[in-house]
């Protein structure tokens, strides 16, 4: 049996409220620094950024779908928020340390994620490799991987902690 499954349906609702509230808050978070970084700031067009993220499945053809696409990209995004929030909140739930040290362990985990998704995920997904960017950049990457993904998990699994207490 599971760990999670030996655990009382209320704790089970609750670790799964958490993961959806923590994935939705990344998602967004990160489309909104898409936009304004990607978009905005560097001047490229939106819907290209969405495609890129579909790219890692359909490859190059990603790029010829028009929104179809961009909305795929939309969705793997999704996924792949929820899933960071699950190993986030579902590690917290079970490691002492982690939860005695939240802050500091989130904002490692937000530099862990940006280091898996940038060398071992976008590496083997079939996403087109993009030049490396220039140091700032490269910075900002990583402080936004600690900030937009590591600091609302954190302050989520505290919240959830104290509800709870």
């Amino acid at each position: 049996m599971s760990a999670i499954a030996s655990q009382p349906i209320d704790t089970r609702k609750s670790l799964l409220r958490s993961i959806v509230v923590g994935g939705g808050i990344i998602f967004v978070l990160q489309l909104i620094h898409t936009w304004l970084i990607y978009s905005v700031l560097q001047g490229n067009p939106f819907i290209g950024s969405l495609q890129y993220m579909a790219s890692g499945a359909l490859g190059e053809s990603a790029f010829a779908g028009d929104t179809g696409t961009a909305l795929v990209g939309v969705l793997f995004h999704l996924i792949v928020s929820l899933v960071i929030a699950a190993v986030f909140i579902l590690s917290a739930d079970r490691i002492p340390f982690l939860r005695r040290n939240i802050i500091a362990g989130a904002l490692l985990y937000g530099f862990g994620v940006w280091i898996v998704m940038n060398f071992i995920v976008l590496p083997l997904s079939a996403a087109p490799p993009l030049p490396a960017p220039p140091t700032p950049w490269l910075i900002e990457g990583i402080i936004e991987h600690m900030l937009a993904v590591g600091l609302p998990l954190a302050i989520l699994v505290r919240r959830s902690a104290s509800l709870h207490e």
